[in-house]
């Protein structure tokens, strides 16, 4: 639905990025709208840079739209419910609003109310340290990462790559409200050619947030598929299920593609040398092949809170493997999981 700027009253600005900005914002004509809050995501398309494109998020966000309405027809609900729903837009000379509900809190948020600080007096030097720790129980990971891969499922079957799956990006209702939607289309990719922004072999690789980036991006395969989201939500994995809401990545990776390749190594071992996706990467030839001699690190400690969950753990490691066409889809995924709960049942 197109709508106008001036139909909402703006309040606080609640987030946005480089080239957007977010505001909470009411509705001045409340018969046409559900809710009494929503986001307002303003962006200057003038002002974007590659991959940023707000006329293509719009394109990405109404075909979404329409999945998720016929789905709700067919179903009585949406398969796509862990998506975030585009309720209206409007366009001007200037810039593009794109209207959503209103989200209390991200994934970081909710992962700030389930830590448990502890203090650790050391008798030797009298310090004092804290250790957070994580107090999640493994069926709220576990709830977590369903519906995460649910919302992948949805906008893999779309024929849409998210591109920027990190904590920022998955919303919840509130902190005790653990059902996930994925947000922020900006960069994503919609196959087969983005709506003529990027051929399919020529994918900008400069995508996903730090930590989340997977290891066929950092060595500039453009081909590269959905799959990317996969990895990325493996990595959440590993943040929502460790012992203290950590990566096993050195604090570099988070600023460094070099860095985060070593880290990348030393977590999951050895790439295999039938690497196919790589093999005509000159990054990759050029490496010294000692660089990569590294042993996979124990799954236990990668998902520590989810080691007595060993379907979750099988899933995880199928997920988390180099070539990407060999990882499991998100329904894939999905299914496994499902299969181990309805084991214990």
């Amino acid at each position: 639905m197109e709508i106008k700027k001036s139909d909402f009253e703006l309040g606080k600005r609640i987030g946005g990025g480089r080239f957007s900005d977010v505001y909470l914002c009411r509705t001045l004509n409340d018969t046409n709208f559900f809710f009494s809050e929503y986001a307002l995501k303003i962006t200057e398309p003038e002002d974007e840079l590659p991959p940023h494109n707000v006329k293509n998020e719009l394109k990405l966000l109404r075909k979404l739209a329409d999945a998720q309405d016929k789905e709700d027809k067919e179903n009585g609900t949406s398969i796509g419910r862990n998506v975030v729903r585009l309720i209206a837009f409007y366009q001007s000379p200037i810039e593009i609003g794109l209207l959503f509900p209103f989200y209390k809190t991200d994934l970081n948020g909710v992962i700030a109310s389930n830590t448990k600080v502890r203090s650790a007096f050391n008798l030797q030097d009298g310090t004092i340290t804290k250790k957070r720790e994580n107090n999640f129980s493994t069926s709220q990971i576990i709830q977590i990462f369903k519906g995460l891969l649910r919302g992948l499922a949805f906008i893999h079957s779309q024929g849409i790559i998210h591109r920027d799956v990190n904590p920022n990006n998955i919303m919840f209702e509130s902190p005790s409200e653990l059902e996930p939607v994925i947000i922020d289309f900006g960069i994503s990719y919609m196959e087969p050619d983005n709506n003529g922004l990027e051929k399919g072999d020529s994918k900008i690789t400069d995508i996903a947030t730090g930590y989340y980036k997977a290891p066929e991006l950092l060595l500039s395969v453009k081909d590269y598929s959905n799959k990317v989201d996969i990895w990325s939500a493996g990595v959440i994995l590993m943040l929502i299920s460790s012992k203290e809401f950590t990566t096993p990545y050195s604090k570099d990776s988070a600023h460094s593609d070099l860095a985060l390749l070593a880290s990348i190594f030393n977590t999951f071992g050895s790439p295999p040398d039938n690497w196919q996706e790589v093999k005509s990467s000159r990054s990759y030839g050029a490496m010294n092949t000692a660089f990569f001699r590294k042993t996979r690190r124990s799954t236990d400690d990668l998902l520590f809170k989810l080691k007595d969950h060993p379907q979750c753990v099988e899933t995880f490691n199928s997920m988390m493997v180099y070539e990407s066409s060999c990882r499991l889809s998100a329904s894939e995924a999905l299914k496994r999981i499902d299969s181990e709960r309805l084991q214990n049942q």
